[in-house]
């Protein structure tokens, strides 16, 4: 039953990312975005930057608990990366949003209004949060996150994506890796 999950998990997944892509080139992920001021901005608007689009919210728990790893990223990779963290608050709460990132340690990332979790649902992202899409610098997506993002994960698309050394991972993680290497090896 495990197998049969984890066979329907990868088809899945290989389904998704390989129609990131063809939705991202015939312009239908071209999602409304808005700044606190009303300006609105697409995501052809950061062709030639990658772009990590974040959706997240407020009320979201482990949107808050990602956020700090986010505003991380942002910083390592000042220059390189835009992330756009578009929450899919209720317009009445807006006003609460940049102090929610500042907050969480992330108020160095762009803000953005404006999704819902329909919208979510209209790109074929399903409703989880937070979720993440990374875009490559010529507006493909390469790669999509549901869930909290995993630092080694996102270390490794990161550097992938600027074309960077992977930092290497914390001593406890080296651990993890040895230990899942040789329970492969049984």
């Amino acid at each position: 039953m495990r197998s049969l999950f984890l066979k329907i998990t990868v088809i899945t997944s290989v389904l998704i990312l390989t129609a990131w892509p063809a939705l991202a080139a015939t312009g239908a992920l071209d999602i409304d975005l808005q700044d606190l001021k009303g300006g609105h901005h697409k995501l052809a608007d950061y062709k030639g930057k990658i772009v990590l689009l974040n959706f997240w919210a407020t009320w979201c728990v482990p949107c808050a608990a990602e956020m700090p790893l986010l505003g991380e990223m942002q910083k390592r990779y000042k220059g390189k990366i835009i992330v756009l963290a578009a929450s899919i608050d209720d317009p009445a709460d807006y006003g609460k949003l940049q102090a929610f990132l500042n907050k969480h340690k992330a108020g160095n990332l762009t803000l953005m209004v404006g999704p819902t979790l329909d919208t979510l649902s209209d790109i074929g992202m399903g409703q989880s949060l937070p979720d993440t899409l990374f875009i490559d610098a010529e507006g493909n997506v390469v790669a999509e996150s549901a869930g909290a993002l995993k630092r080694p994960v996102l270390e490794r698309q990161l550097a992938e994506m600027t074309g960077t050394p992977a930092p290497k991972p914390a001593k406890s993680e080296e651990k993890k890796q040895r230990a899942a290497k040789a329970g492969a090896k049984k």
